[in-house]
């Protein structure tokens, strides 16, 4: 994602895409406060599928030559979400992050995968030093070249227009990451924590899926199955315990953990994949209207970790329901 950033602020000019920003938005009490919301929404109403993006830190200048500026601290992708999710519906897809550009931190939004136009306003936004009204319940804009303008009738015809061709249900499905304690007793004992997904089907007829999940592995946290888990303590387990024996202790003392036939993992140097496996059916999974399918992989991936981390991993859901092609969104576990 970062270099797909500075192709942007290198060789790229604003669009009804890309917008470039000098300092961040703020969320406290300036006058100025809304003016996130109005630009989210001019975005994601624009009916292209593209991947649209604010960078912060960046002034397009009448060259179109770009002017960096020193973003000292940036603010909390949370912070940001609580604000947009709660004025904007229906909710918006997003991420806020942040690296070194000529050695001066730019953060950026990426805007993705929003098919469920119109996105509007969803009740009354003041400002907060007149409090008067800067948007009312319905509002909405559309982004129009470089410009912003409010949506009226024609842009909505064309929103729903192009929403038909959305008619494959990608709009029916939330991707929750989940960060969990294994109800295993084998795992729980240890205290370590689990990822996994939760599915919710927003719409009301049921949808049945296939779904892998790629987490990207970094060096400050490990990633094993369940049952390589229960495996390895049980090996350190009887070390232990031959070194501690003055009697012959038998390797086969070990049990075998039951192997999970419902998900496959296939792991590489970057990646740790994880794969729903059709059992009964044709597909992995089947989720009722309306309802939410917990976890999803069966807590079956465990981290392993000594601090914090944002991990990365991209999800892909296939369905028959979905009639150009496969669902794919990144997702962040933040442990």
């Amino acid at each position: 994602m970062v270099q797909k950033i500075i192709e942007i602020i290198e060789y790229e000019n604003e669009s009804h895409k890309v917008d470039f920003k000098k300092v961040e938005y703020s969320l406290g009490r300036e006058p100025k406060k809304n003016e996130i919301l109005k630009d989210f929404l001019s975005f994601v109403n624009h009916i292209s599928d593209d991947d649209k993006y604010i960078i912060i830190g960046v002034k397009e200048l009448q060259d179109k030559s770009k002017e960096i500026n020193e973003i000292e601290s940036p603010t909390d992708e949370a912070k940001y979400r609580q604000f947009i999710n709660e004025y904007i519906e229906p909710q918006i897809n997003f991420e806020y992050g942040n690296f070194k550009y000529n050695n001066k931190t730019i953060c950026y939004f990426r805007i993705f995968n929003n098919v469920d136009r119109p996105y509007l306003i969803r009740k009354e936004c003041k400002n907060p030093i007149d409090g008067k009204t800067d948007f009312k319940y319905g509002d909405g804009f559309i982004r129009i070249g470089t410009s912003t303008q409010k949506i009226g009738r024609k842009e909505i015809d064309d929103i729903l227009k192009s929403k038909q061709k959305y008619n494959n249900r990608k709009s029916d499905i939330i991707i929750h990451p989940i960060i969990g304690k294994s109800e295993n007793n084998e795992v729980s004992i240890w205290n370590v924590k689990y990822l996994d997904i939760n599915i919710e089907n927003i719409s009301n007829k049921s949808i049945e899926l296939d779904i892998e999940m790629n987490i990207i592995k970094k060096d400050n946290f490990e990633l094993l199955t369940e049952s390589e888990f229960i495996r390895e303590i049980q090996e350190k387990e009887y070390q232990r315990r031959k070194a501690n024996s003055p009697y012959s202790i038998s390797i086969t003392q070990i049990s075998t953990p039951i192997l999970n036939i419902h998900t496959t993992t296939k792991v590489t140097d970057e990646i740790f994949g994880i794969q729903r496996n059709p059992i009964k059916s044709k597909y992995g999974i089947t989720i009722p209207q309306n309802s939410i399918y917990e976890d999803v992989f069966l807590q079956s991936v465990i981290l392993l970790q000594s601090s914090e981390n944002v991990i990365e991993a991209e999800v892909i859901i296939r369905s028959d329901d979905f009639k150009d092609g496969a669902l794919k969104k990144n997702i962040r576990f933040i442990t």
